[in-house]
């Protein structure tokens, strides 16, 4: 079992017990009590009465809600506080496997270090606001396994700030329905009931504004989500493994009201996260996790780097024990492919704003665009049509000079509109599995490619301001690639383009990651084998010497 000074370097690496003195720690790791699990074997079924706090040592722990598995605990991660704070029956079920030793605060002690402790409640409210946050929304675009470790809103001192002046606006409402009710005026009423419905209104916005924006931190990357509703929707985002360093600022009414600002600083510029409660703990948690994705990485490494040297010393690894679960059967056969309808090759490759042709996604500009760029055409076609149609009503059969002219005209406006056609097709924007691209290409004239690495990507954002582009769900994706920029202007569903790009760069990351360190095992395990092989002979010699 592992001893106190043990325990309390792990405690001292957790945000919660960041701020927390030796001595404290020493207490804490005292009163925790050290279950070892040598079967795969229930910690607690989910509503269940909550009566401890566990903080995983070492092993796995499989947390699983309502029969589906929602998270894999892992050393340094804890959990069981929420029903212990909030007096919660247990919400999910949690699965210790084999080999993993948890330390378990009972009841009663945690209670106790709670209240005898100085800021160690805080560190437990901070996190449970968080994770109670995470319970309640749900982000459809996270990417699988990716894992929501701090999610905060704005504090409460900005709410009140903002509700302050439509609060103010109360006074004036109250007193002119005081005065058309001692007049009897009509009009006084009138003007105080639609004062008072514009005061709810702009109060109820200044609510929902307020509760549309987070601070994100996964177990992939770092995101400001921020919307105005109808008018504006953004997200700013930068992978874990861009972070430069996570800095506090607060100013005196921060620190008198408990807020303040994190700053994660990236290799592109900085996520500012203002207005956090308690920003000092907020930095610790998201450091802490930050620190703890290098740590796994170097781990996996490590662990890679081993691999390859006992295959390059011919030294086979211990068999992994049998999983207890028999093998999924085979996947069926796919279907054979069906030839495609020409009529849906036509439309896909002339109208869809998302399409894939070999692996590349391509995106157009929203139709919208389209048409507002082709109203002209549109106007002047459908004017000349009406013309040609209302003539014979109003003034008779028209003269063939007339007719020829006004087909001439409608020929004219179609081509015109063909080309407008051919101009927003053209220009489109490209994620292959190595490169962005920005295609612009005029009818008939010059073409302009732009393309950039993936691996290259240091930031992205997506942005949609205004009705138009909130109701139509149209935007662009910013995205910065060393000096250059590249704008994906008007694309249907950014947020789903911003997806489609990140997925990709982070597979070909990976990709590119696994190839490197492969290289570098290679070399490596060739040094350490031709150190093996000297030591050898060296041995060898040493023993003719001798005999």
């Amino acid at each position: 079992m592992p001893d106190t000074s043990v325990r309390i370097n792990l405690l001292k690496k957790s945000h919660l017990f960041r701020g927390i003195g030796d001595t404290e720690l020493a207490s804490i790791a005292g009163a925790m009590k050290a279950k070892t699990y040598e079967e795969s074997e229930l910690v607690f079924a989910q509503d269940e009465p909550a009566d401890s706090f566990y903080f995983v040592f070492n092993g796995q722990v499989q947390v699983v809600q309502n029969g589906k598995q929602i998270a894999n605990l892992y050393k340094g991660d804890y959990f069981g506080e929420m029903g212990l704070l909030k007096g919660n029956r247990r919400t999910a079920t949690a699965k210790a496997l084999p080999g993993t030793t948890l330390l378990i605060l009972y009841r009663e002690d945690f209670k106790t270090l709670l209240k005898n402790i100085k800021g160690l409640y805080e560190n437990f409210d901070l996190m449970i606001d968080s994770r109670q946050l995470a319970n309640n929304l749900r982000f459809d675009w996270l990417q699988k396994n990716e894992i929501i470790y701090f999610l905060a809103r704005k504090h409460y001192f900005l709410l009140i700030r903002s509700l302050s002046i439509p609060a103010l606006l109360v006074i004036p409402v109250l007193f002119l329905a005081g005065s058309a009710y001692m007049l009897s005026s009509a009009g006084m009423g009138l003007l105080s009931g639609l004062l008072a419905v514009g005061t709810a209104a702009w109060g109820t916005w200044k609510y929902l504004d307020w509760g549309n924006d987070y601070y994100i931190v996964t177990n992939q990357r770092a995101i400001w989500l921020e919307k105005v509703i109808g008018l504006y929707e953004s997200r700013r985002e930068a992978p874990m493994t861009t972070i430069l360093s996570v800095n506090t600022e607060t100013d005196q009414f921060g620190r008198i009201f408990g807020y303040g600002a994190v700053v994660v600083r990236t290799y592109t510029g900085q996520i500012r996260m203002d207005f956090i409660r308690n920003p000092r703990q907020a930095a610790a948690m998201i450091e802490e996790y930050w620190n703890r994705t290098k740590e796994v990485a170097r781990q996996h490494d490590e662990e890679i780097i081993k691999d390859a040297i006992r295959a390059r010393l011919g030294v086979k690894k211990p068999a992994a024990p049998a999983p207890a679960t028999p093998a999924p059967a085979p996947a069926a056969a796919p279907a054979p492919k069906k030839p495609e309808n020409p009529l849906s090759t036509f439309w896909r490759d002339t109208f869809q704003m998302r399409y894939e042709n070999g692996g590349t996604v391509i995106y157009r500009k929203h139709w919208f665009v389209f048409l507002r760029d082709t109203a002209p055409q549109g106007i002047t076609f459908l004017i000349t049509l009406a013309g040609l149609i209302a003539y014979p009503i109003v003034a008779g059969i028209p003269p063939a000079w007339l007719i020829l002219s006004a087909f001439i005209v409608l020929a004219v406006v179609f081509g015109w509109w063909a080309y407008g056609l051919l101009d927003w097709k053209n220009d489109n924007y490209q994620v292959t599995a190595d490169q962005i691209i920005d295609v612009y290409k005029k009818p008939f004239g010059t073409e302009d490619r732009k393309a950039a690495p993936l691996d290259g990507i240091l930031s992205s954002s997506f942005r949609r301001e205004g009705v138009i582009e909130n109701l139509l769900n149209y935007g662009t994706v910013y995205i910065e690639v060393g000096g250059a920029h590249f704008d994906f202007v008007d694309v249907a569903d950014p947020p789903a383009v911003h997806e489609d790009i990140i997925r990709r760069m982070q597979v070909l990351m990976l990709k590119k990651h696994d190839n490197e360190t492969a290289a570098e095992r290679k070399r490596m395990a060739e040094w350490l084998a031709m150190y093996h092989s000297t030591l050898q002979e060296i041995e060898k010699e040493q023993k003719q010497k001798s005999g």
